[in-house]
């Protein structure tokens, strides 16, 4: 995967592999000992995305290890049990 500036990121529109919109990127985490992305978290106007439900705040909170890959918009994948449970952010 390509490098990417974090200033690209801000408020880029978030996808998943089939193509529906989800939100937009309102922050990520990252483990600051390893460097490595830990949580996309995403302002979203839907209920639900696989499984995981919006909190008070109106946002998403997804493993970064679901980040297939950055163009013009960032696109998730379905969670696999190998990628949830890992801490790989696929190369961000």
């Amino acid at each position: 995967m390509r490098t990417v500036l974090a200033s690209q990121l801000s408020s880029i529109r978030v996808t998943t592999t089939d193509g529906r919109e989800i939100g937009t990127l309102r922050n990520i985490t990252l483990d600051t000992a390893t460097g490595e992305f830990q949580t996309v978290v995403v302002d979203s106007d839907v209920a639900e995305v696989f499984s995981v439900e919006r909190d008070s705040d109106g946002c998403i909170r997804l493993p970064a290890t679901l980040i297939q890959s950055v163009r013009d918009h960032l696109t998730i994948h379905p969670p696999t049990e190998q990628n949830v449970s890992g801490s790989d952010a696929g190369g961000l």
